[in-house]
């Protein structure tokens, strides 16, 4: 469309408005976050609360800041199998009762168990809040573990362990993490084994839900269009977790040695550099990596940046030199897992068994240039935006705002401000990068793990 005279005159007048001094444009909006409510509950129960003026519904997420990494290995997957079994019936209502009173108010509520925690969430508009709350409270804070459903809710995890055992990626990931992790609780799987998981009765059941839901192992965080009255009200639920909770959580149990596995000191992954996994999967699935940093290291934007740059976005030097130069893969991409206390990083994707060795000498090559020569100021520069851009745009919504109170909580035990994430990103330097290129991603410190057919090389 054509632009008159008249329209561009207003046009530059207005331009000339927004420059006037003291008409400075907010570029930055996400240094003036609110930071939540935050109180603590009878027992020691973290509640947070952030109230969000855009939204129309509200969601609450009720965390345990242990996971399955903190389970002695004699009953590896119990957090994840009590996750189900709340949803299987509490004291006052039926699981075709829970999963009605949800449906009929319209609520979305979902569950999951990760090596750090175990989170039940429900999202719902205000007006059906309280009876959501009532119905989430009843089922996390009473269930009956009846040796009916146990039985039955055993027979459905180990349908979700074969499940995982037939998916490639997940088959593989769990036997790499645990090579590199060796006798570390981080190393184990989150389903547990079918021997676990067929050993846990009801009185272990009811046992280990006590010691999860102590009150000081509870974080309850809430974000949305919150209602005056909403927070007190689920405070008053969620007291009743001082009568339930009981007993050390896992961290303070005995147990067997959880030191990480064996070279963390020294970088290097322990012998052999290799493991296999043979099937009958058309196409070879891959992960070369080496021990990490916990999420508490100073290296840990470094290690992020680090990630970004060799396989994160399309620019990234491994997605480039494999995909874009060779053809050499569909999906390829670098992941970093930190832990409270050890973590890993790690490059990953899947191609064909003839293109496997080509692929690992690129990605290696690619990891010793960047130990040799680091980054440009350039390249380091562009990484920033793309991960200052990746957090902020995760962010804008509800869900992901109560997400984030919760893991700020669990992880540092404080909020933490957008801001002082952006700040410590633009903090690392191309020197810094090199160093954690040595440190971490250098190529003669990897273990190879593939999962594909037998001739893979």
């Amino acid at each position: 469309m054509a632009v008159t005279g008249a329209a561009a005159a207003a046009d530059a007048a207005a331009a000339a408005a927004d420059a006037r001094p003291g008409r400075v444009m907010n570029l930055t909006p996400y240094r003036d976050e609110q930071r939540p409510h935050r109180e603590i509950l009878p027992g020691g129960a973290v509640l947070l609360a952030s109230p969000m003026k855009t939204a129309h519904a509200v969601t609450l997420g009720v965390f345990l800041r242990t996971g399955s990494q903190d389970e002695p290995a004699a009953v590896n997957g119990v957090s994840h199998f009590i996750e189900h079994m709340v949803f299987k019936g509490s004291q006052r209502f039926s699981a075709l009762e829970l999963a009605t009173g949800f449906d009929a108010i319209g609520a979305v509520v979902d569950a999951f168990t990760t090596k750090d925690m175990v989170a039940f969430t429900i999202k719902v508009l205000p007006e059906y809040f309280a009876r959501g709350v009532e119905l989430l409270g009843d089922m996390l804070l009473y269930p009956v573990f009846a040796p009916d459903l146990v039985a039955m809710e055993q027979k459905v995890v180990l349908e979700e362990i074969q499940e995982a055992l037939d998916t490639p990626e997940d088959r593989l990931h769990d036997a790499f993490a645990a090579r590199l992790y060796g006798g570390h609780g981080r190393g184990r799987p989150i389903l547990g084994t079918p021997e676990t998981v067929m050993s846990l009765g009801g009185g272990l059941l009811r046992a280990e839900h006590r010691r999860l839901f102590r009150p000081d192992n509870v974080i309850i965080s809430m974000a949305g269009n919150i209602q005056a009255g909403a927070r007190e009200l689920v405070a008053e639920r969620f007291a009743e977790l001082e009568r339930i909770g009981a007993a050390a959580p896992f961290a303070d149990r005995a147990a067997e040695p959880a030191g990480p596995a064996a070279g963390a000191v020294s970088g290097t992954p322990p012998e052999p550099e290799r493991l296999e996994i043979s099937s009958g999967v058309l196409q070879t699935y891959f992960e070369l990596g080496n021990l990490g940093i916990p999420f508490h290291h100073p290296d840990r934007m470094g290690v992020y940046l680090l990630n970004n740059i060799l396989g994160g976005g399309m620019s990234s030097r491994i997605f480039q030199a494999v995909r874009e130069r060779e053809g050499l893969a569909y999906t390829v991409y670098n992941y970093a897992d930190m832990g409270r206390d050890i973590g890993l990083v790690s490059c990953a994707g899947s191609c064909s068994p003839d293109k496997f060795q080509r692929l690992t000498e690129v990605i290696r090559a690619e990891y010793a240039l960047l130990a040799r020569s680091g980054v440009t100021e350039t390249e380091l520069e562009s990484n920033r935006a793309q991960l200052k851009s990746q957090l902020i745009f995760s962010l804008e919504g509800m869900v992901n705002r109560m997400y984030r109170l919760a893991r700020n909580e669990a992880y540092y035990g404080r909020f933490v401000p957008v801001s002082e994430i952006v700040d410590a990103i633009d903090a690392v330097s191309g020197e810094d990068i090199l160093a954690c290129a040595g440190r971490y991603f250098h190529p003669d410190g990897l273990l190879t793990a593939v999962h594909g057919p037998e001739a893979t090389n």
